[in-house]
């Protein structure tokens, strides 16, 4: 699966970003996540990113989708801080 990126360019779809950009955004308010919380979380992600059974998803939507499973976890202000980084 692709990732269309704000440019217009390509990318190929990867977990560790996901990962990598909602630890960077906990780590910035303080409230690391620990190691389980990020992946089920990214997990569940993937999962709904899957589920569109699409070959390219735009930034915009992985981005969403990343903001409204923080809120659902209760990750309210780590979902806002993602959303501003």
């Amino acid at each position: 699966m692709k990732v269309i990126k704000r440019d217009g360019s390509l990318q190929e779809f990867t977990i560790d970003k996901i990962i990598k950009s909602i630890r960077a955004a906990s780590d910035d308010i303080g409230e690391p996540l620990n190691e389980s919380d990020l992946h089920n979380i990214a997990k569940d992600i993937e999962g709904e990113i899957k589920g569109l059974g699409k070959e390219e998803v735009s930034f915009e939507i992985i981005r969403r989708m990343i903001a409204d499973t923080l809120n659902r976890e209760g990750f309210k202000d780590v979902a806002k801080a993602y959303v501003e980084y």
